[in-house]
């Protein structure tokens, strides 16, 4: 689950491998701050985004490239990955169900998702790239959250694949 929320947000397969074994790490060290009963994905996931702040910065020649606030928003958008994966269900199915709403975006939505967290692109850039201000691209995001959320939930509940967002 880890391995699948990192590469969602990173792209990048063998950079979520080492980022989930260093969030497992500090979740191991740290284990004793988790509030028995809490949200264990929930907060798992919150050591996760605190580690690619941590990899964002330690890049010396490039700026933070995913602003927090985007971050921070997809956080609804994955909570899919809080339910338990049946036993003929693996976690990469959850990916591939969010993969098959981002393609069912319409395509103004889907190029702000895919400019910032696929494009690794700030609010700004995108915008730039988008030819928008950077509150459009935020309201596009926010947007195709909810609407990533609806579908990824309904495609999950009722194991459909013909939702539209």
């Amino acid at each position: 689950m880890l391995v699948d929320y990192l590469s969602a947000l990173l792209g990048d397969v063998h950079r979520a491998e080492d980022l989930a074994q260093e969030t497992l790490l500090t979740a191991d060290r740290i284990f004793d701050r988790f509030e028995q009963g809490g949200n264990f994905g929930a907060w798992l996931r919150g050591i996760a985004r605190n580690k690619i702040r941590e990899h964002r910065r330690s890049i010396a020649r490039r700026p933070l490239m995913i602003d927090s606030r985007v971050l921070d928003g997809m956080e609804e958008v994955l909570s899919i990955f809080d339910t338990p994966a049946g036993v003929e269900e693996r976690w990469g199915g959850r990916l591939g169900v969010l993969r098959t709403c981002i393609g069912k975006l319409k395509s103004g939505l889907r190029a702000a998702i895919e400019a910032v967290y696929f494009g690794d692109h700030s609010l700004k850039e995108a915008a730039i790239e988008l030819g928008a201000s950077p509150a459009a691209v935020g309201k596009r995001l926010s947007r195709a959250r909810a609407l990533l959320k609806q579908c990824a939930d309904l495609q999950l509940s009722k194991g459909q694949k013909g939702s539209q967002p």
